[in-house]
């Protein structure tokens, strides 16, 4: 669950002196918009588009105020941070949906690559926020969230493709069976080979070593799409959550900035009692890490990653809080011992890991304090979705390494009289 980030700066140390700053322009912009009537506006370029809008509105087999209700607003918001890359292959798949009450923004932290002439140009029905600033992947979609007012909101990478011109319609259908259902993740496939998986929802990897992108380069042959396949997260390349219930949570924990960040608001969104599902039909190309790939150093990620689940199972572990610390340490000083040598650099960041959260640990606890006053959901229960069967999820590289570690965290964890998976 941490490879979808669209944003990859960690600071000003990463600034490079020979590419200009953007001016620090804020909002939504609004070169892209011109008035109807009324008062109303509507991006230009895009009349043709909203006429087959009308048109299918206007469906008798929509049924009035029933067409309304199954066709909410949804609001697609694609994060970018330096992806002109990306962009063209990204917005012109996301132009061919076939979804009559849409909107969608791109969500720029600060890009100096052109990013936001280039959609200002070819693009004009996109609206554009600016942030200003490289705010995160986290930082950047709460910013963008308290602007816009669809009943859904889309979380898209800029490194995707859909391939499904319906794609929202399953996700909306899928959201709309179960008023408990928050978020909706969609099957994510490899954007160099489709036919492999890149993730359909996470789930925890055992003894918290943290979480795996379930399928991942798994051939699809549909093995997720039926049976009552139900992900603890959502991924955040490509995802429909409410709006209303993003907003209730406070969004993405803008302390993380980058990775874990979908896994930890999932946690949240089921504490609370809400859902996540899986729309099998909405199919997405994702180019793995494309954003940051060349960005991030490995220790670096391993940093960030590690860091980032310390703080999750501190604010939202419940009565195996004491256990799951104790678990995550061990993997932790193991891991580090073993980068000792070879990648000593790995062993630092994993170490620096455990002194970050102890900066944060005030924050934590009060964040603590407030989730788990609200949880509405037995410890067990969340464990049991977060573990269900993962052994047939997790990928089958190192399958070796993971008996063992398997085996040693099962002795460790015996008479605990929690869920071992």
């Amino acid at each position: 669950m941490h490879r979808k980030v669209q944003a990859v700066q960690i600071g000003e140390e990463d600034h490079n002196p020979r590419i200009p700053r953007p001016k620090p322009r804020q909002g939504i912009l609004r070169e892209n918009i011109i008035p109807l009537e009324g008062g109303a506006r509507e991006p230009r370029g895009n009349r043709s588009r909203n006429r087959r809008i009308c048109e299918a509105d206007s469906n008798p087999h929509d049924g009035g105020f029933d067409g309304l209700r199954r066709h909410p607003k949804v609001s697609v918001l694609i994060l970018n941070y330096n992806g002109l890359k990306w962009l063209p292959i990204c917005l012109s798949s996301v132009a061919e949906t076939d979804y009559p009450n849409l909107e969608i923004y791109l969500i720029d932290n600060g890009s100096a690559d052109g990013s936001v002439d280039y959609v200002q140009r070819n693009h004009p029905q996109v609206k554009i926020i600016l942030n200003g600033e490289n705010l995160g992947f986290a930082g950047g979609y709460n910013r963008a969230v308290e602007r816009v007012d669809g009943e859904f909101i889309i979380l898209l990478n800029n490194d995707t493709k859909v391939l499904e011109p319906k794609w929202i319609r399953h996700l909306v259908d899928e959201a709309l069976k179960d008023p408990d259902v928050a978020a909706v993740a969609c099957k994510l496939v490899s954007m160099d080979d489709p036919s492999r998986l890149d993730s359909v929802g996470g789930m925890g990897i055992p003894y918290w070593r943290g979480f795996v992108d379930v399928g991942r380069g798994e051939r699809d042959r549909g093995q997720y799409d039926h049976g009552g396949f139900e992900p603890f997260a959502f991924c955040g390349g490509a995802a429909l959550v409410k709006r209303d219930v993003f907003a209730k949570l406070d969004g993405f924990d803008e302390k993380f900035f980058l990775y874990f960040e979908d896994a930890d608001l999932s946690w949240r969104l089921r504490l609370s009692g809400y859902k996540v599902s899986y729309a099998p039909q909405a199919r997405v190309a994702h180019r793995s890490s494309g954003t940051t790939e060349l960005a991030i150093a490995e220790d670096k990620r391993l940093y960030l990653c590690h860091r980032n689940l310390l703080r999750a199972i501190l604010k939202n572990c419940g009565s195996s809080l004491t256990w799951a610390i104790r678990n995550y340490l061990f993997y932790t000083l193991l891991m580090a011992a073993g980068f000792a040598l070879l990648e000593p650099k790995k062993a630092l960041a994993a170490l620096m890991a455990l002194l970050w959260n102890l900066t944060v640990l005030r924050d934590t606890y009060n964040r603590r304090l407030r989730i788990q006053a609200s949880r509405k959901v037995e410890e067990t229960e969340i464990l049991e979705k977060m573990y269900a069967g993962l052994r047939r999820y997790q990928p089958p590289g190192r399958a070796k390494l993971r008996r063992i570690l398997d085996a040693l965290f099962e002795r460790l964890d015996r008479g605990s009289g929690l869920p071992r998976r």
